[in-house]
């Protein structure tokens, strides 16, 4: 049996130790050629005040490889830095969505500072989801030699593949190990329907690449069917933990690691869910037969 690796709180560690641990490039042995991205990831600022300790906000910000506000987004940044002087040490590389929530001052002073700033009206795509259109676009393109394929790269960066899903052949495992991770800041907390829309994109996501929610109180991920072992970093993360059969009428879980483990346990809404378990070490074992979010408490949550 196959098993997915995760450590959702690395994004979060201190930068030196980020780049000596997890930036190194993935080889492909037979053309000597890098072919992957190993510890790169997208850093997504949604709508939601950042209320994140100010040291894994800086962690999280210079272990980024790419930094998108989605609309408003960018006004919780701007509002998260006082002086003009500090706001110009974190400049993100892009603001996008469709900007009903961008304030004018906001958008005059990023794109005074070179900010590319779109607005993109699509109503059926969230801004959340506009900024991983940025994301898709610098992956790195499925190797496909007995295939060809026409594209189009837009002024936004962002490129339209015809046919990409018909190009890419690899495993659920081997495009998670490739493609860019997302960091979404923000993503539960506020209003409860939004909480709900970013744990939906996170099922969309796990499908295409490793994709974590993180906001002051807790780090969230979508574990798929099968097997999966996550490293924590209990300087960062836990002791409490839970997961959670959301999108699944029913789940199968096994687990090592926790405080109250389970063996074949059924759980459902309406049944019984496993909320407030408890970390007993770093590794712990997931089997499941259905997606479940797996979540853990954020010991720094406060400023």
């Amino acid at each position: 049996m196959n098993i997915m690796n995760w450590q959702p709180s690395k994004y979060l560690e201190d930068p030196q130790e980020y780049q000596r641990k997890y930036v190194t490039p993935i080889i492909n042995n037979n053309k000597d050629a890098v072919t992957g991205h190993h510890g790169k990831f997208a850093l997504i600022i949604l709508n939601q005040p950042i209320l994140i300790h100010r040291t894994l906000f800086n962690n999280v910000w210079q272990n980024a490889t790419y930094r998108f506000c989605a609309d408003g987004g960018a006004n919780r940044l701007y509002d998260l830095l006082k002086t003009d002087e500090e706001r110009a040490k974190f400049l993100p590389d892009y603001i996008r969505g469709d900007l009903d929530s961008l304030r004018d001052s906001v958008k005059d002073y990023y794109e005074s500072q070179g900010v590319p700033v779109e607005c993109v009206g699509d109503q059926y795509s969230t801004d959340f989801m506009k900024c991983v259109e940025l994301v898709r676009a610098r992956d790195p393109s499925p190797s496909s030699s007995s295939s060809s394929s026409s594209s189009t790269t837009t002024s936004t960066g962002v490129e339209s593949t015809i046919a990409s899903e018909k190009l890419d052949h690899r495993t659920q495992e081997e495009r998670q190990a490739s493609n860019l991770g997302i960091i979404a800041l923000g993503g539960t907390g506020g209003r409860f329907d939004q909480s709900m829309s970013s744990i939906h994109h996170l099922y969309i996501l796990n499908q295409e690449r490793q994709a974590t929610l993180v906001s002051d109180q807790s780090i969230v991920v979508v574990l798929g069917a099968g097997a999966h072992e996550i490293t924590c970093n209990l300087d960062i993360e836990g002791p409490t933990c839970g997961i959670i059969p959301v999108g699944s009428t029913e789940a199968i879980l096994t687990t090592t690691g926790l405080k109250w483990d389970i063996e074949d346990w059924k759980t459902s809404f309406g049944t019984q869910i496993s909320t407030s378990n408890a970390l007993v070490g770093s590794k712990v074992i997931v089997k499941t037969n259905a997606p479940v979010v797996w979540t853990t408490e954020l010991r720094l949550g406060e400023k």
